[in-house]
């Protein structure tokens, strides 16, 4: 038993040695500022792992469950340490992935596509980050109003998030109903503060001015479309319809979070000319690829013309 812990010590203590040895090889600090915000991050990308296999295996509900775990806790960052903080930790979660294609000899002052933030971001062996993410950071650390609406559009929009995934999987009857009245009163507020929110985005270059603003517009306005036609019918007590047009609007909501974020972290490293490139592509493409995926979800049939909204999921557990 000694040298079964001595073996795990000598390997735990290699792996820490090769990991400080890689910082130091690669950014300009030579130690992590701070432990706790670099496991989060690690914790992210390992739980995107976790939810992968979950999706492979068709254990929908669990990935689902454990994505949305992360969804709350990434926003609540903004909330419990403030907007800077929160802001520059989803910043060092693209850092990440970005510094793996920056190698000794980029000179980072000559790329476009990098900039240093107005203030020292959480880690600091990333000293240059995404153009689009020191305009973030300065629009929304620097406007009180522009918090201000942020923080309602982060609220509300979780909220009303995680209340559809109940309201369509764990729970039926009068509480499924409830759940879906304030799920959508609160989608309803998150969009409109969105698109506050996206309007401001036109003098920044980095976002592409106003061809980021008709995205926004795009992307909040194919989620209103979803919504209200989902509301009209259950007005109507076409439940058959209502269930139909909610998922898509539920797989949507999915798309322009998880999949938006995910395609910006991959293609930023990808346009090292283009500052606005990554984003715009990412902000106009999301919601195509939400209302795909919504309507592939119909025609696997995961929705029945059942008692049971879900009827046509494999495996639930």
């Amino acid at each position: 038993q000694n040298s079964v812990q001595h073996c795990v010590e000598a390997v735990r203590d290699f792996l820490k040695q090769a990991v400080m040895e890689y910082c130091k090889r690669h950014f300009e600090a030579s130690t992590i500022s701070e432990p706790l915000p670099f496991a989060s991050l690690v914790a992210v990308y390992l739980g995107l792992v976790v939810a992968a296999v979950l999706l492979v295996r068709g254990q929908y509900i669990k990935m689902q469950k454990l994505l949305l775990g992360m969804v709350a806790a990434m926003n609540l960052r903004y909330l419990v340490f403030g907007m800077s903080v929160g802001i520059a930790w989803i910043t060092n979660l693209a850092d990440m992935v970005n510094y793996l294609f920056i190698s000794d000899q980029t000179n980072c002052e000559q790329v476009p596509t990098l900039s240093r933030m107005p203030e020292k971001s959480l880690l600091q062996m990333y000293t240059y980050h995404p153009g689009w993410a020191a305009d973030f950071y300065r629009h929304f650390t620097e406007s009180e109003v522009s918090k201000l609406c942020l923080h309602v559009h982060i609220i509300f929009q979780t909220v009303g998030f995680v209340l559809s995934f109940f309201h369509i999987f764990l729970t039926r009857g009068k509480l499924q109903r409830r759940l879906g009245q304030v799920s959508a009163l609160c989608g309803t507020v998150g969009l409109t503060m969105a698109v506050l929110v996206g309007s401001e985005d036109g003098k920044s270059e980095a976002y592409g001015g106003m061809w980021s603003v008709y995205g926004w517009y795009w992307m909040a306005g194919s989620n209103f479309f979803l919504l209200s036609k989902g509301v009209l019918a259950v007005m109507r007590k076409d439940i058959k319809s209502h269930k139909r047009w909610m998922t898509r609007y539920y797989v949507s909501m999915w798309s322009d979070f998880l999949i938006f974020r995910l395609m910006l972290v991959v293609l930023t490293p990808c346009f090292s000319q283009c500052r606005s490139c990554a984003l715009l592509t990412c902000i106009w493409l999301s919601p195509a690829i939400g209302l795909l995926l919504g309507q592939l979800v119909l025609s696997r049939g995961f929705v029945e013309d059942h008692r049971t909204w879900t009827a046509g999921y494999n495996k639930l557990k």
